[in-house]
């Protein structure tokens, strides 16, 4: 068989014959083609031929973008951007190269040549990639030789064993790590290597992510589990928040936190992550003011009459950020923030100083919107702290006493057992457990009915504040945004919403046992009798039943909290709902992935979930008009700030991930696990639902940007119906 082929480079034309058919078919990946597969695919590429000399592929060029598959001959690569020219390898007949520059959208990064007569099949880029996406073989095949050959994770593997190593030794040194975080070139950390631009997003995202008194602080200890002699730390330190981190921090002593952490990694590392990314913006503010007369203005920052007029008599009340005023009956994108408060002399004061500082008005901005009323406080801390971070890591063993996840687990049962007047290992067999995990808030907000009641009255008040938006396809999605601004206004109606959730069976715990995991236990059969969200689909309970509504469990923290409720329920658990928020790879913010499976990135283990029906799919298109519902694998990550671009691309295009998240994997082998060793009744239903919150291969998507109410209310309550009505319905 002989298929003429046309030739873009300045050799005679040639023809692919049976030998090279054959060499074709040897050649890893291509030889889990099919015949007809391999044919199509020559079809679509050229044959080209090449002198010793020539120039194959040149560095820097980013208009071509094909694959090359060496028939035969050898080709050398070379960096010609060295003097003199460095040769890094050989590349012989059998092997293919340039498959990054279609895959990951990168230039050439290094010149081709050829060092003998050759001959190459060039497959266009745009054909390589429609050739990943319709073969699976080919594809995972692909995958294995780009990971493991062409170090594509190197700086991910670095990083972990560096976190790895620094674990089993106890301590961290925050300087050696920060190196190999910017070898990582977080996809959402953008201007990480980048030492002439401060990166405002990220810097923001880190400072929100850890505790206040980070640029006060030499040494954070962080331990798992309470050593025993600090049992109670509350009684013992001062404790220091974390803006939107549901952490718990103790200042030991001046210059040290204790930080308890989530079981697993995930918690470490988030943390970690988050520190690195702090510790490289504030080196570039450190450098911006690396000059005496500088750090003399700095030193003298306590002399605040130097930098502000006396103020008079009422002008240093406290002003309100009414935009982080937080009630249980919002989703809006500040759930895990904290009302801070900043006065108008600490405002003047800061902003004085800042003026007499290297930073443009903009970058003035930026500051004290991170840090309102103390930027230049905090500046100052950053220029004489220069980040020498030392981090302890103390991982409870022989250790003999509870964790905190069973303490935890001990809490949810004796409420559920006072809630019934019957222990939960003595539920009778036809009681059904339904465990959700939500952000919790929608979920009390769609069964309580003061909203559906109170409905009107909240609009005709945001009416009035002209706080109302067009475009609510559902009004009582309004109604729950609005809840926010309307109960920071009139506090008062908090009494009557909290006796509105009560009657409609749903029972608060009290955070005591530090998981940062919150629970909600819902008396089903009293929920089916109360005037709740009228999109949900509902019947009279015909048995006893309880709804666990679990907030969003963090990474690895998700395996051990499910383990523990499974115990507790199992044998009495009807469903398991995931309802979370994910990073999307495809679409836009404000869609909803059902995922098929979950890919574990840590060893890249795949694990298939099962579809929702056709009537979800259209049940969700109907209450979201405009927006996307996406189906395919999950990428559960063991870090947000882990992940680049490239390593995105690979598990778009390789395993066809339509996004990541951090907890599926992990509660779907805790699943897994109850139901192999008979804990959990077989035909438990398990439902996962997501709603994009970002768009982390999206150009100049920023980090700490929120989502508007419009994008992220709708799905995230539309997501909310759908379970409710399955378990109420």
């Amino acid at each position: 068989m002989l298929i003429d082929m046309v030739n873009p480079s300045n050799h005679a034309p040639r023809a692919i014959g049976s030998e090279h058919l054959r060499h074709l078919s040897s050649i890893v990946p291509f030889r889990y083609l099919r015949s007809a597969e391999l044919e199509a695919l020559i079809a679509d590429s050229s044959l080209r031929s090449y002198g010793a000399g020539d120039v194959v592929l040149r560095q820097g060029d980013e208009d071509d973008d094909s694959v090359i598959v060496l028939l035969s001959g050898s080709i050398e690569s070379v960096d010609v951007a060295k003097d003199p020219p460095f040769r890094l390898n050989v590349v012989e007949a059998g092997s293919f190269f340039g498959e990054r520059s279609c895959l990951f959208g990168e230039p050439r990064r290094f010149e081709m040549r050829a060092l003998e007569a050759s001959h190459g099949l060039a497959i266009p880029g745009s054909r390589f990639l429609r050739l990943l996406s319709e073969s699976r073989p080919f594809a995972q095949a692909f995958g294995t030789k780009l990971r493991e050959g062409q170090g594509l994770f190197d700086a991910f593997d670095r990083f972990a064993q560096e976190v790895a190593q620094g674990v089993e030794n106890g301590h961290i040194e925050i300087r050696k790590l920060t190196e190999a975080y910017k070898a990582l070139d977080p996809a959402l950390h953008a201007g990480a290597k980048d030492e002439s631009k401060i990166d405002w997003e990220a810097l923001s995202y880190a400072v929100r992510r850890l505790p206040e008194n980070l640029s006060r602080t030499f040494v954070f200890l962080l331990t798992d589990n309470l050593p025993t002699v600090y049992a109670s730390p509350e009684h013992l330190f001062p404790a220091v928040q974390a803006e939107a981190r549901h952490r718990f921090v103790y200042e030991m002593m001046p210059g040290k936190d204790m930080v308890l952490v989530r079981n697993g990694l995930s918690d470490l590392v988030d943390f970690l992550t988050c520190l690195c990314l702090f510790a490289v913006e504030a080196r570039k503010i450190r450098y911006r003011l690396n000059h005496p007369a500088l750090l003399r203005t700095l030193s003298r920052f306590e002399d605040e009459a130097e930098w502000v007029e006396p103020f008079e008599e009422g002008e240093g009340a406290a002003e309100p950020r009414p935009e982080l005023f937080s009630y249980d009956g919002d989703i809006a994108a500040n759930d895990e923030d904290e009302v801070r408060t900043v006065s108008a002399r600490d405002r003047e004061r800061s902003s004085a100083l800042l003026e007499r500082l290297p930073f443009s008005r903009e970058e003035r901005g930026e500051l004290e919107q991170i840090w309102p009323g103390e930027a230049a406080e905090r500046v100052r801390e950053i220029v004489f702290h220069r980040q020498a971070y030392s981090v302890d890591v103390r991982k409870q063993v022989n250790n003999y006493n509870s964790r905190l996840s069973e303490l935890w687990a001990s809490e949810v049962g004796a409420a559920a057992g006072a809630l019934f007047s019957v222990r939960p290992s003595d539920f009778p067999k036809d009681w059904e457990v339904h465990i959700v995990s939500s952000n919790t808030h929608s979920v009390s907000n769609c069964i309580n009915p003061f909203f559906v009641e109170h409905g009107p009255e909240i609009l005709a008040w945001a009416e009035g504040e002209g706080l109302r938006s067009d475009g609510w396809v559902i009004p009582l999605d309004e109604v729950y945004h609005l809840s926010r601004s309307w109960l920071a206004t009139f506090p008062g109606r908090r009494l009557e919403v909290a006796e509105a959730e009560r009657k409609a069976g749903i029972l608060r715990l009290p955070e005591t046992v530090t998981t940062g995991i919150q629970v909600q236990l819902v008396d089903a059969e009293s929920a089916c009798q109360a005037s709740a969200d009228p999109g949900i689909r509902r019947k009279p309970c015909s048995s006893r039943s309880l709804i666990v509504n679990i907030d969003y469990a963090f990474g690895e923290q998700a395996e051990e909290i499910t383990r523990s409720l499974l115990l507790l329920f199992g044998r009495n658990v009807r469903s398991i709902d995931i309802l979370g928020k994910a990073g999307a790879l495809v679409g836009s913010r404000g869609d909803v992935i059902l995922p098929s499976a979950f890919v574990e990135q840590a060893n890249d283990t795949f694990m298939p979930v099962a579809l929702a029906d056709a009537q979800v799919f259209e049940r969700l298109a109907k209450a979201l008009p405009g927006r996307h519902i996406h189906t395919g694998p999950l990428l559960t990550v063991g870090g947000t700030l882990l992940q680049n671009r490239a390593m995105l691309r690979f598990y778009r295009s390789i395993w066809g991930c339509v996004g990541l998240e951090m907890e599926g994997a992990w509660y779907l082998r805790a699943v897994h696990e109850a139901e192999e060793l008979g804990v959990l009744t077989a035909g438990s239903a398990m439902r996962f639902l997501y709603y994009v919150s970002d768009l982390p291969l999206q150009s100049g998507m920023k980090l700490s940007e929120r989502m508007s109410p419009l994008e992220g209310v709708p799905p995230l309550y539309a997501v909310t119906r759908e379970v409710l009505s399955d378990i109420l319905g």
